[in-house]
């Protein structure tokens, strides 16, 4: 297995370039590892730790830029994002070990593009953009489409992802993210649903509305359907429980060693009523009727 620590963007595509599939990129290593000692070699590992500016938490007008070779704790220890992306945040919070959470990355957790990655449902709810290299230039592009498949994105093999440019919620905003693991914060999440509202000026109604699912379809997706019933209405007990059975039906859950599919559809509505009850009040501080 042949080994690089390029300086640059530049030489780290280059390197791409010339491995194609064979290249893997380590960033904090939490994932890549394992699958060296236990799966398959790969034909040359790519280290990008030396890299300057990847590492950062920048303000950037009406959003937060991060570096994709920011910690899950740097994340989690942020004033910035506790503050401004609380969804984001509680992600973070719920992510794996300490240890883990003090090596592994948020680009590690982007490009793994695994269906149960704890930052992902709350990257699309926060409507966040990839800032994505290749050799013949640079494009931006939204998480709804960046993830193909289990552990495919568009950046295929000879991209590189530079930054995430995540919007902050419009004031008045309130959000929540919602785990369900055989472990709690210790093991992967079985279901994951990141919920954002965002009520009219009166608070009476919901502006916007935007529901996240994580490992219950080949990617993380937002609950589209669900979000459309939902907004421009008045939130009652009716409409929630309309609304929550409405995001597991949209839910494409597999069974495996840790859940059958019908019981994380069960979960996906308890998580999406709860997330929308407990998003409401923190709005209006009244319980839902």
């Amino acid at each position: 297995m042949d080994y690089f620590e390029p300086k640059t963007v530049n030489d780290t595509l280059a390197l791409l370039a010339k491995y194609g599939d064979q290249a893997k990129m380590i960033a904090g290593g939490t994932d890549i590892m394992v699958d060296v000692k236990y799966k398959e070699e790969p034909g040359c590992l790519i280290n990008i730790k030396k890299i300057p500016g990847l590492g950062t938490i920048q303000e950037n007008g009406g959003s937060l830029r991060v570096g994709p070779l920011v910690t899950i704790r740097e994340m989690e220890t942020s004033k910035l994002v506790r503050e401004r992306l609380p969804v984001l945040w509680e992600s973070c919070r719920q992510f794996a070990s300490l240890q883990i959470r003090n090596t592994a990355t948020i680009g590690g957790n982007i490009c793994r593009a695994s269906p149960s990655g704890e930052t992902l449902a709350p990257l699309l709810v926060l409507d966040a953009k990839a800032k994505l290299a290749f050799s013949d230039g640079e494009k931006t592009e939204g998480f709804n489409t960046f993830f193909q498949s289990p552990g495919k994105t568009s950046l295929g093999d000879k991209g590189m992802l530079t930054g995430i440019d995540i919007p902050y919620p419009a004031t008045g905003s309130r959000s929540v993210y919602l785990k369900h693991a055989v472990r709690g914060a210790m093991d992967i999440a079985m279901v994951g649903v990141a919920v954002l509202i965002t009520p009219d000026s009166a608070k009476n109604s919901l502006q916007d509305v935007r529901i996240g699912l994580g490992a219950v379809a080949p990617t993380p997706i937002r609950a589209a359907k669900s979000e459309a019933l939902l907004r421009g209405k008045p939130l009652s007990a009716n409409l929630i429980k309309e609304a929550a059975a409405m995001a597991a039906s949209e839910s494409r859950p597999i069974s495996d060693q840790r859940s059958s599919a019908e019981y994380r559809q069960w979960i996906v509505e308890a998580l999406t009523r709860r997330g929308l009850e407990q998003t409401w009040k923190a709005v209006t501080g009244k319980e839902v009727v």
